[in-house]
């Protein structure tokens, strides 16, 4: 097996300096490669995008080459003219960015889908600085990046990066603040509420998206006072729609468990086979 490493004889610890990657350029393998080789030569992409290296900040700012479906990079400590002052091989430098956003990303979509009602949400860069030590500027590689990273997300519809935050929109259906103003606007009326208005009617049946059948209203309006307390919650649901169907009128219902139906059903049938049993021994 053979391992890469670069092997140094020194009392310093061999644990790595930190540096500040303050921008990202994803170069072509074969621009990567070329710089690989010859390191010190003089290159418009690193004189395109020089970073000061140093900044009051106690840290050594840096600017990280990847190349295309390359998960490895290279830090650069720019000089003045093109060229790296100093530079080093990463390994895993792609999968450590994009860890990092991934967190970004799961930070912007937790805050924004839970507190916004339009659908709209900012997040300040110098947020995301303090939080996660990612520096998130228009142009800097990262934002792209990032982009892509929040685009992936069902939630978000679209991403924008100002000088100063980035704006995500969301999706609405995914928007907690959004669904429950939807559910207080609308009218609050209950299977018990209609229930006497379907009667007479023609059949109608009372549905739920996830559940794998429907009841008939008819059979839950022959329930009498106990009957109608071991299944108040179905009486007691929500109707979010009526429209008609295939067979006769169907009443959607939400804010109950959809298993109640399946339940009520069963209830019934065994209901009825004991009548039709109990009918077939009268003499």
């Amino acid at each position: 097996m053979k391992i890469r490493a670069e092997m140094g004889r020194r009392h310093a610890p061999l644990w790595p300096h930190e540096y500040q990657v303050d921008k990202v350029v994803e170069l072509p393998n074969v621009a990567f490669a070329s710089f690989m080789i010859q390191p010190l030569d003089s290159y418009d992409f690193i004189r395109d995008n020089r970073v000061e290296p140093h900044q009051g900040t106690g840290l050594n700012h840096c600017l990280l080459l990847l190349g295309d479906d390359r998960t490895d990079g290279a830090l650069v400590q720019c000089g003045d003219d093109g060229r790296a002052m100093y530079a080093a091989y990463v390994a895993g430098a792609r999968d450590v960015v994009q860890a990092r956003l991934d967190r970004v990303a799961d930070f912007i979509v937790s805050q924004g889908a839970q507190r916004t009602a339009s659908g709209s949400w900012c997040v300040y860069c110098e947020e995301l600085e303090e939080k996660f030590g990612v520096t998130i500027r228009e142009g800097s590689g990262l934002d792209a990046m990032l982009i892509k990273t929040l685009e992936r997300r069902p939630e978000v519809a679209q991403v924008d990066i100002s000088l100063q935050h980035i704006e995500t929109t969301f999706r609405l259906e995914f928007c907690a603040q959004h669904q429950t103003a939807e559910a207080e606007k609308a009218p609050d009326i209950r299977v018990r509420d209609i229930l006497p208005l379907l009667n007479g009617s023609g059949l109608a049946f009372l549905t739920h998206e996830e559940a794998g059948t429907s009841v008939l209203a008819e059979n839950l309006r022959e329930l009498t006072g106990v009957g109608r307390e071991d299944y108040a919650a179905l009486f007691n649901a929500r109707v979010s729609e009526i429209s008609p169907g295939p067979e006769g009128v169907e009443v959607v219902l939400i804010d109950v468990d959809p298993q109640e139906l399946a339940r009520f059903n069963q209830a019934y049938e065994d209901h009825q086979a004991a009548e039709w049993a109990m009918g077939d021994m009268t003499p």
